[in-house]
């Protein structure tokens, strides 16, 4: 499915990051050991802006739609209070090194000089959103080799596309129920809690 209609505004945002990660505890000598699973997905509480009886209805009807967590959407990163890259990308960049999924680095292909993204900066491949956690400096070949989190979903090849002026991700809802509330007032408003479409 596309994007959601007009009618969903962000009014808030909870944006989480889950790691499969844990660390345990000896009960005796309280000795520590961390276990990185490589596991990492996305979930996000979206508190809709208030609308009206008109927006409500289509609200509503898109919900609907989703059948619960069974349908997906695709939600942009500006709807969630992101304003775009931290630094110059004239143009989204394309793979330009082939990764296996589950990888972390990705090389870069930048569309001209000046280019270069930062820690910090989203992008998109697959339909799936990443965050940027490392940067190094672009070659003079416009090359630039970034870590993700989390970890590629699938295998990327060169010339695949990355979309870092518009991110998005592909999001469902976290479970099989949306709330409706109306104030005596008819203010109505949404909580929905999303997860990220795997």
């Amino acid at each position: 499915m596309a994007f959601p209609p007009d009618a969903v505004r962000v009014a808030s945002l909870t944006l989480k990051q889950i790691t499969s990660s844990i660390r345990v505890q000896s009960p005796y000598s309280f000795a520590q050991t961390a276990y990185d699973f490589m596991g990492g997905m996305w979930a996000a509480e979206l508190v809709l802006a208030a609308v009206d009886a008109r927006e409500s209805a289509a609200i509503s009807g898109w919900i609907a739609s989703l059948n619960g967590p069974v349908g997906t959407f695709e939600l942009d990163m500006a709807a969630m209070d992101y304003e775009g890259p931290h630094d110059k990308i004239s143009a989204d960049p394309v793979v330009a090194v082939a990764a296996t999924a589950r990888a972390q680095a990705l090389v870069l292909q930048l569309a001209g000089a000046g280019d270069r993204a930062l820690p910090g900066d989203y992008l998109t491949l697959g339909r799936h959103l990443h965050i940027v956690t490392a940067a190094e400096a672009p070659t003079a070949a416009f090359r630039q080799r970034v870590t993700l989190w989390p970890r590629l979903r699938r295998p990327v090849a060169p010339g695949d596309p990355v979309a870092m002026r518009v991110p998005f991700g592909t999001w469902a809802l976290a479970g099989p129920e949306t709330v409706l509330s109306v104030s005596q007032a008819r203010v109505r408003t949404r909580t929905l809690q999303i997860m990220e479409a795997l």
